[in-house]
């Protein structure tokens, strides 16, 4: 009989959710799917399941980068009504990151972002610079200045940048950053490669106000990740139901051996204070 639910006495916030997923079992909850593993809190945003699949679309033809990348990008701000919906009616658990594209937002949409922190009370924004096409040296400067206005973090989802576009470096990250240092920013994924935790390293050691978050990260990177930057600077998430099972991100942390004021630090504290719960 499947018994994933996870066993551990301390609550658990997950600090990066969707609201939906591959994983969640038919006709499961969001809830539900929080519940079998042990998830007290979770942060939740939308998913951009049609983007992944024309990614993930094969075809036999010569690949045209620019046809390719024109089928990929959105048009429009992604939808948020069941992530809003999920929120209003779970409050006590659930809380929202707008998922939000400043390279393509016009003058109603930055208007509608404001309206899902101001009225909808969600806890942050998030972006996603290659299913997003960002240009770091011009495209976040405006979202900055929001997230700060209204005191809430910037999720920024990390990785390498698609075959078609142009590499995507930390230091790009380093020149945005430094002109922010009022900017709660949270990375994502911190350690999903050896390389880009040694690339965090080199650039953000003396940064106060970057967090790194652990979905899909190397175990020993999340290591030198709190012995370097600080247990305080660690933020637990799961990238769930869409990526993984959070058993998975959660046995990722638990084999470090930390000790339980550590681990609760990261589990729970963190994001806690961060989005001021």
């Amino acid at each position: 009989m499947e018994n994933n639910t996870q066993s551990n006495s301390e609550n658990i916030f997950d600090a990066h959710m969707h609201y939906t997923g591959k994983f969640l079992k038919k006709n499961e909850t969001l809830l539900e799917f929080m519940d079998r593993f042990g998830i007290d809190k979770a942060i939740i945003t939308t998913l951009k399941v049609s983007a992944n699949q024309r990614l993930l679309l094969q075809t036999n033809e010569e690949i045209d980068e620019q046809k390719y990348a024109e089928n990929l990008y959105a048009k429009e701000q992604y939808n948020h009504d069941i992530v809003r919906d999920l929120v209003l009616k779970n409050p006590d658990r659930l809380f929202g990151f707008y998922w939000f594209n400043p390279r393509i937002a016009n003058e109603s949409d930055w208007v509608i972002l404001e309206k899902y922190i101001t009225e909808y009370k969600f806890k942050g924004v998030k972006t996603q610079t290659s299913l997003d096409n960002l240009d770091l040296s011009k495209d976040l400067d405006r979202l900055a200045k929001f997230c700060i206005k209204f005191e809430i973090p910037l999720y920024f989802h990390s990785g390498v940048n698609f075959f078609f576009q142009e590499p995507f470096r930390t230091k790009y990250l380093f020149d945005f950053l430094k002109n922010y240092e009022e900017l709660k920013f949270i990375i994502g994924h911190a350690a999903f490669t050896m390389e880009y935790m040694i690339s965090l390293l080199r650039y953000f050691q003396t940064f106060p106000n970057v967090y790194f978050e652990t979905s899909l990260s190397v175990p020993y990177g999340i290591n030198v990740l709190i012995k370097m930057m600080g247990p305080n600077k660690v933020i637990y998430g799961s990238d769930s139901p869409a990526a993984t099972t959070p058993d998975i991100e959660i046995q990722k942390i638990k084999s470090l051996n930390l000790t339980p004021e550590i681990e609760k630090l990261i589990f729970y504290e963190n994001i806690s204070k961060l989005i001021r719960i």
